[in-house]
């Protein structure tokens, strides 16, 4: 039944009170007048009052106390049906507050689709004016003696890889020591290095940001859709500095070689995550809590797949399937937020060595 349904239905059930409500009082009232009348009857018997009119009013007072009975019996009728209704109201009350909840999800999933398509359509908004304004930027053209400059040869992939377990309630040491023997075991192992930072700060990273010029940042630990939770550096006294989107967003920034691929492998890291799309182009996140050994799995599959050459969207369908295949049912978690000028189907990070030096 739907909302509406329920609805009309406590209505009615609430009508139906009313009318057995009315009839129990009726009916005590009535009860309460034959039982009066009988009383009446008996008194008007005394001493000086003849046989024959003594048993007129015996049979009035025992037709009264019939009609009183009839009235009692009515009343317990009534009173039956009034808590059959009380019942019935409570289920449909029951009722009525779930299919609410199931609307209030819809409504809320709704909404979070909408708002995922507004921020797509304000990425193609962006990547069109940045296009228009290169179109229009004047072009100098220099003479001068023409040299053939060889192309650079592409760097290996370098990835910051950072771990902050502040409150001791997860794995993430062997969620690494995972990755580093997938990588080990992957097709272009040489051309990746992970450069790990356990129990890191938020000066870690900006340290890392310096000192490597990462081409990939991962974070994993604790997380939601508003901030990341980093450790304080501290051996006595451990705990998490709260690190907000938009303030990440900031540090990555801060450097002249954005990274150009973010992991968040934490819990509920997805919505918050759309903020730093201007800063680094390609996202992995999660759309709900993740447990240890998903967010493991998961990571070690895709950098397997990544050091094999394949596509960030490739290497992230590889760690769901890695999940299904596990029965965790939580390969649905893991998803791409990419701008609009970037395909991850297309986005490979480490390619074959003939591929790097042509």
């Amino acid at each position: 039944m739907s909302e509406k349904q329920y609805r009309d239905k406590l209505v009615q059930l609430a009508r139906q009170e009313g009318v057995e409500q009315t009839n129990l009082s009726k009916a005590r009232t009535s009860a309460a007048k034959h039982r009066a009348a009988a009383s009446a009857a008996l008194n008007k018997i005394s001493r000086t009052t003849s046989e024959a009119m003594a048993r007129s009013h015996r049979r009035a007072a025992e037709t009264a106390e019939k009609q009183a009975a009839a009235e009692d019996a009515k009343a317990a009728k009534a009173s039956v049906k009034l808590a059959q209704l009380a019942k019935d109201a409570t289920t449909a009350r029951t009722n009525l507050e779930r299919e609410e909840k199931a609307t209030a999800r819809k409504v809320e999933a709704q909404r979070k689709q909408t708002l995922q398509a507004a921020t797509r359509e304000r990425q193609v908004e962006k990547a069109h004016a940045r296009e228009i304004a290169r179109l229009t930027r004047p072009e100098v053209r220099y003479v001068h003696e023409v040299r053939i400059i060889p192309e650079p040869k592409p760097e290996p992939l370098r990835v910051l890889y950072m771990t902050a377990n502040s409150e001791m309630n997860l794995r993430t040491d062997a969620e690494v020591r995972g990755v580093q023997q997938a990588v080990r075991g992957s097709l272009h192992r040489d051309l990746i290095e992970i450069s790990y930072r356990p129990s890191a700060t938020p000066e870690d990273m900006l340290d890392g940001l310096n000192d490597l010029r990462p081409h990939v940042v991962h974070f994993s630990g604790h997380a939601g859709d508003a901030a990341l939770l980093f450790d304080n550096g501290d051996v006595a006294t451990p705990e998490g500095r709260d690190i907000p989107y938009d303030l990440l967003a900031l540090a990555l920034s801060s450097t002249d070689t954005p990274p150009a691929l973010l992991i968040l492998n934490g819990c509920d890291t997805l919505d918050g995550a759309e903020v730093l799309l201007d800063v680094t182009g390609t996202i992995i996140a999660t759309a709900d809590s993740i447990g240890d050994l998903a967010a493991a799995t998961f990571a070690a599959r895709f950098y397997a797949a990544v050091a094999s050459g394949q596509s960030v969207s490739a290497a992230v369908k590889q760690g769901k399937a890695a999940l299904d295949f596990m029965g965790l049912n939580e390969g649905w978690k893991h998803d791409v937020l990419a701008r609009a000028d970037i395909n991850p189907e297309t986005q490979v990070l480490v390619k074959a060595t003939e591929e790097r030096d042509s």
